[in-house]
């Protein structure tokens, strides 16, 4: 289905939808019908014996996600769709001798062959890459299945940036599900790029909610625990997307708060930063996502609550939420998770099931009367054939196969598949163009970032490793830096039009409605400024720094989105992302070493580990976590969503 969204623009839904006719609608679900049909009979025929299979995989130690068990098997697979399996004893004398007539068998040499990994939630915006690339790099790590949350780029662009994000990972093998951004912005009154109601959902997927999986996110803890009707809406438009799910984000909420949060119907959470939070939500019913990212790291923490109980791990699963390309590459994505499950003590077999048929549970692939080619989480009859061959169990070393739907598409760390070009579909190079020039920033002079501390002002506190940030209330400026927000979807622009500054220096007049300014302590940044075109979620420049002149010049040099870093005047490190401030338009290998350049510059300006110059700067402005942020209207308390000194 080609994705139509007319002349979407900033804050209002489009100009011109394709409804379908009920007619449409009737005829496309007679064809879904006849295909679901069509493939459930080529499966149940290759499984009998009456036509030949695909693919046999032989000599295979079959990873058993449902009795958590190896054994070995074989393992039939017919239109992208796993036909039969047979276990060695039982079932078949010899797991090395096809069982079935086929047109390719794969010896797997006594390897084990695991099911695709699932990263239960993601930002690919936060990777730097397009999804065409994020595919890539994921499916050469053994990530086959991703939820994706698109709110950065929809904060930016509207339902533009979805459609765009849905057409291009068309490009690509794998499976990406694309949920609904549910808080564009993030809170009612944010300074985004873009408004995205629940009526603005409805329209969109009046004609495309079949690739629209769930709802995102749910960040607006206020607006939940208020009943606000909105917000409820947009709750309740997960009944028109192909999952039913709402995704959540409930940072430190229990009590009464929790009891509202999981009677909305959210389904799970991956803003658990200890094991007590963790298991509150468990108890009311809800999945835990052990989150393991390049800005997030809390698997090890919540790890002991599986070791405690590892009946626990059917409601666990992994995420990443945000990973960089550097570390996704060298490093790995939800692979990684499992070992540093296995490293924590986790039976590496019920830590891949927390990879694969947790996330399944979670988001409905592994039960109802979805067709086999959605179906997936384990090596069983009826499931998409998404396949790793792996050398052990220790995921030290990326997959020593790949598989997407039965087609090999990695092998040992690099990606074997083909990716479409870009023009191959019309709607991506013209999705895109709407994604360029989206940064719109006002002049600026130096006086802006020329401010002086105010003993026992809020502070905010960097927590190396985690979202969450704390507050100080210092007597002086020893140790802090300038942190500031400056809107860049316009209206600085706009007010600036309309004689904002008056006779004064420009942008001072913007200061405190268009320009927060603050300090952080923690972010060790000297000599220099970082600034970012990426702070969620808004994504407003973020910029860091000891020196107001480094200040302004970082700023200056962000161009139409990226990260650059600034020392004594001059330009050291840059990461350029034209697609909405947040994306790059070149591979996952060229952004990682635009990373790896940006990361030694960083921590020769003092930046050292463990905070990441990047990702700890980005959620800076994040006011949906505790405790302080900052908006373009100052320093923000999250625990009372009131703005403060």
């Amino acid at each position: 289905m080609n994705i139509d969204v007319g002349n979407t623009q900033v804050g209002r839904q489009p100009d011109r939808l394709t409804h379908a006719s009920s007619n449409g609608r009737a005829g496309r679900g007679q064809h879904e019908m006849s295909e679901r049909i069509s493939l459930m009979r080529a499966l149940i025929n290759t499984a009998q014996g009456r036509v030949p299979a695909d693919t046999v995989f032989t000599n295979a130690r079959i990873v058993d996600v449902y009795r958590l068990r190896e054994a070995r098997g074989q393992v039939a697979v017919k239109d992208g769709c796993i036909a039969a399996v047979l276990f060695e004893g039982r079932d078949c004398d010899d797991a090395s001798v096809p069982a079935w007539d086929a047109e390719n068998v794969i010896d797997c040499e006594d390897r084990y062959l695991a099911p695709g990994l699932i990263d239960g939630h993601l930002h690919i915006e936060s990777s730097n890459i397009r999804p065409s690339e994020y595919a890539r790099m994921a499916l050469a790590r053994g990530t086959t299945t991703a939820i994706a949350d698109s709110h950065e780029i929809a904060n930016v662009c509207g339902l533009d940036g979805l459609a765009f994000m849905i057409e291009d990972a068309r490009r690509a093998p794998g499976s990406i599900k694309f949920m609904m951004p549910s808080c564009v912005p993030a809170l009612p009154d944010e300074q985004a790029g873009a408004q995205i109601t629940a009526a603005d959902m409805e329209a969109f997927m009046e004609s495309y909610g079949d690739e629209v999986f769930g709802l995102g996110e749910m960040m607006n803890l206020p607006g939940v625990y208020g009943a606000d009707e909105e917000t409820c809406r947009r709750i309740a438009m997960a009944s028109r997307t192909a999952s039913g799910q709402v995704d959540g984000h409930a940072p430190m909420a229990f009590g009464n708060d929790l009891n509202a949060y999981a009677a909305a119907g959210i389904i799970a959470d991956h803003e658990n930063t200890g094991a007590e939070e963790a298991l509150d939500e468990l108890s009311r019913g809800m999945y835990v996502m052990l989150r393991e990212g390049t800005c997030s790291h809390d698997l090890e923490q919540l790890a002991s609550i599986i070791l405690a109980n590892p009946a626990l791990a059917r409601r666990c699963c992994f995420a990443t939420d945000d990973r960089a390309p550097s570390d996704a590459l060298g490093v790995g994505m939800i692979d990684n998770a499992c070992r540093m499950a296995v490293e924590a003590g986790i039976d590496p077999i019920v830590a891949l099931s927390m990879a694969t048929l947790s996330p399944a549970d979670i988001f409905g692939f592994d039960h109802g009367f979805a067709s086999a080619s959605e179906r997936r989480g384990a090596i069983a009859p009826g499931k998409r054939a998404d396949l790793l061959l792996l050398d052990d169990l220790a995921f030290a070393k990326p997959p020593h196969c790949v598989y997407s739907e039965g087609e090999l598409v990695a092998r040992d760390g690099s990606f074997v598949g083909a990716i479409a070009p870009a023009d191959s579909n019309p709607r991506v190079p013209e999705l895109e163009s709407r994604l360029r020039g989206s940064v719109r920033l006002p002049d600026l002079s130096l006086d802006v970032f020329s401010y002086a501390f105010t003993p026992e002002e809020a502070v905010i506190d960097v927590i190396a490793g985690n979202a969450v940030t704390g507050m100080v209330r210092p007597q002086d400026a020893e140790g802090l830096r300038r942190i500031m927000l400056i809107e860049r979807h316009g209206r600085g622009v706009h007010a600036q039009a309309k004689g904002a500054d008056g006779d004064a220096p420009a942008g001072t007049g913007l200061v405190g409605r268009h320009i927060g300014r603050g300090w952080v302590r923690g972010f060790t940044i000297t000599g220099g400024a970082i600034a970012s075109t990426i702070g969620h979620d808004s994504h407003n420049v973020c910029v860091v720094g000891d020196d107001p002149a480094d200040m302004l010049a970082a700023v200056q040099a962000v161009g139409q989105g990226g990260f650059v870093l600034v020392r004594h005047g001059e330009v050291r490190a840059k990461i350029d992302l034209p697609l909405g401030g947040l994306m790059s338009d070149k591979t996952a290998e060229e952004v990682a070493r635009e990373h790896d350049a940006f990361m030694r510059e960083a921590r020769t300006a003092g930046i050292e580990p463990p905070l990441d110059p990047i990702m700890g700067m980005i959620f800076l402005p994040l006011p949906v976590i505790p405790t302080l942020r900052i908006r373009p209207e100052g320093m923000f308390d999250v625990t009372t969503f009131f703005f403060t000194r």
